[in-house]
């Protein structure tokens, strides 16, 4: 009798111990998950710049992805509203821009915030760059057409965007020159979309 219960005592605490293990892994697990999230996220709940570089090595790196498009977006004269409103009151607008991209955009695109402020970049996967350059017009239209609300006042933004595609042997640093040097061409005008092939 003395071994049988001795025998359900061990089985039992080595039960517990192995539920209390398993427990433990799995928070462990989601701790790791949700430091990994923070540490290619954006306060805005989207991708930051850090996932951007990772994502456009491995997206000119994937055979399953014929073409990509990538895209640079500015909020025009976005620093005159962080001067007049603050920075805390006019990232109001950044999330409210965020929030109309995402809808706006399909499940296999990404967004991120590019290096920080007023600008964002988009990959469009599988995606030739007339049909980008429709997508973004259509965006840059969306935009111009919101009533944004900050405080008790109503907004209106415009955008200018930078697209390019992703050339043979092309590399993560080229593409994002192109598009940088369109966005830049587009912010001449303002409320504009630029192409830049190669």
């Amino acid at each position: 009798m003395n071994i049988d219960f001795s025998f359900y005592s061990f089985l039992i605490i080595f039960i517990s111990i192995s539920f209390g293990f398993v427990m433990a892994y799995w928070r462990f697990r989601g701790r790791i998950a949700s430091l990994k999230n923070l540490a290619f996220s954006d306060d805005l709940g989207i991708y930051n710049h850090r996932k951007l570089k990772a994502k456009l090595k491995s997206v000119i790196k994937n055979p399953d992805i014929s073409s990509f498009v990538f895209v640079l977006v500015d909020i025009d004269r976005f620093k005159s509203y962080n001067d007049h409103y603050g920075y805390d009151k006019a990232d109001t607008l950044l999330q409210e821009f965020v929030d109309i991209t995402k809808n706006f955009i399909r499940n296999s695109d990404m967004l991120f915030r590019y290096k920080n402020g007023d600008e964002f970049a988009l990959i469009f996967n599988n995606t030739g760059i007339n049909e980008a350059k429709e997508i973004g017009n259509r965006l840059r239209r969306a935009v111009a057409n919101h009533s944004f609300k900050l405080n008790e006042h109503t907004v209106n933004l415009t955008i200018s965007m930078g697209i390019t595609s992703c050339q043979e042997n092309d590399s993560p640093d080229n593409v994002r020159k192109r598009a940088e040097l369109a966005l830049h061409q587009a912010k001449q005008s303002k409320d504009t979309v630029v192409l830049i092939e190669k």
